[in-house]
């Protein structure tokens, strides 16, 4: 095949514009296919609603999109979002207490979706081998000797690549289009959770509080859970949560009331006096959905399928900006071991896929221990289920007091350390003694 040349990226989201400047790293050529019309400013894409809610870029994301765009969180502070420490600069109360404040390290990047998006964007445009094309919907895909051979659009148009990347969102049709072509059935995992969001942007009142980002965070079976993060403009962005049909409401005298029913009153007391800068938003989020594309066994190459378009998770979770630039870490990283073989794509996309789902087990285990304590998300839960429910349950506790274990929680959570971290010695000891001897 000789030194690929070409390179499509489908969804300017997120994952996808961090995947198209890891790409451009080993293609003459990248275009990326938006299909909604971009904005030409800091703000929400109409394509996705989801976006004008409370979204936090954990510490691995944020250390990867440094890699591929030095000194953007910078410019983002500049243009006005806050770096935020998971525990000095947050009061979190989670599961029944309040968690320890110290200085951590861990922080979480806050900001505005839409300014987040517009300035990967900026970045991504001003590359010479990179195009962004907006209005640009993909109707099918090409294929020729068991390969994806490139995009054809609605229009008729052709975009040929040397490898198709798939950051489309979890509305991807990318399975279907697979099994059209005869490469087979790609299996699905699935954990509902009905998961409805309510979204208010706030100015920010005057008066001093020892905090930057407030988190309400529920003991099973409560169903609400609320948060607070500073964005840019001196405003809040205040993203209410419930589960199980006890979902938030777009009218604010509602949106009040749930706030007020909160485990602790401190979210409501924060914002009651507040002035609501616009409409509250609501989004509605069904459950979690895993596309197994490691397993299909006649998987073509030419294809990558990366972020929400591969897995979905939770959003409260905080999972997803992160893992889909883990995603394009690992295109990287296996395209740069392909470069200067006889045929660079010839078993990249199984060799890809496999090493991203890996990836992907633990974000599913994190993201749905905790959702496997409801009997009624899953008719047969996993055996280890009740134990490890039981296990982050005396975690959960400790970190309320102990800031080792607190540390090491905002590790995992933050994806820098696998949840094994949370079964080092000298953990395991502190939660099983506090689990022998804790009242409740």
């Amino acid at each position: 095949m000789g030194k690929p040349t070409h390179a499509v990226v489908v969804g300017a989201s997120t994952t996808g514009l961090i995947a198209a400047m890891a790409a451009a790293r080993h293609f003459d050529r990248v275009t990326v296919l938006e299909r909604d019309p971009l904005p030409t400013e800091p703000q929400w894409r109409k394509g996705a609603p989801q976006s004008r809610h409370v979204h936090l870029l954990l510490s691995r994301g944020e250390n990867i999109i440094e890699t591929y765009f030095p000194g953007l969180m910078d410019e983002l502070i500049t243009a006005g979002g806050r770096r935020v420490d998971m525990s000095g600069d947050t009061k979190w109360f989670y599961a029944g207490g309040w968690k320890a404040r110290f200085g951590s390290g861990v922080t979480m990047s806050c900001q505005s979706k839409g300014l987040l998006e517009w300035s990967l964007r900026q970045r991504v445009t001003r590359l010479n081998n990179v195009t962004v094309l907006d209005r640009a919907e993909v109707a099918e895909f090409s294929a020729a000797t068991g390969r994806i051979t490139g995009a054809i659009m609605r229009d008729g148009t052709a975009h040929e690549s040397d490898l198709l990347i798939d950051a489309g969102g979890r509305n991807s049709r990318t399975s279907a289009r697979l099994a059209d072509l005869g490469f087979g059935q790609v299996e699905i995992s699935e954990l509902p959770v009905d998961v409805g969001y309510a979204t208010g942007l706030f100015e920010i009142p005057p008066g001093r509080r020892d905090w930057q980002s407030l988190i309400v965070h529920p003991r099973y079976p409560d169903t609400k859970l609320g948060v607070i993060i500073p964005v840019e403009g001196n405003r809040w962005l205040v993203t209410l949560v419930g589960w199980r049909g006890d979902h938030p409401s777009h009218d604010p005298a509602a949106f009040l009331q749930f706030a007020k029913a909160l485990a602790v009153p401190d979210l409501h007391d924060a914002i009651a006096d507040a002035t609501l800068l616009g409409p509250i938003a609501l989004h509605r989020f069904p459950g979690n959905l895993r596309r197994h594309y490691e397993r299909l066994r006649n998987m073509p190459d030419g294809l990558a399928v990366i972020g929400d378009a591969c897995c979905s998770f939770n959003p409260i979770y905080a999972q997803g900006m992160s893992q889909g630039a883990t995603a394009a870490r690992f295109l990287d990283e296996t395209l740069r071991e392909h470069a200067g073989t006889p045929d660079p794509m010839a078993g990249f996309t199984a060799k890809f896929q496999k090493r991203y789902s890996k990836f992907v087990d633990l974000c599913w285990f994190i993201s749905t221990t905790e959702e496997y304590r409801d009997p009624t998300v899953a008719v047969s839960r996993p055996l280890w289920a009740p134990l490890a429910n039981w296990y982050l349950e005396q975690v959960h506790e400790l970190t309320w007091k102990n800031q080792k274990v607190a540390q090491r929680f905002l590790e995992v959570m933050h994806l820098l350390r696998t949840p094994a971290a949370l079964l080092e010695p000298t953990i395991a000891a502190r939660v099983l003694a506090h689990g022998l001897t804790a009242r409740h």
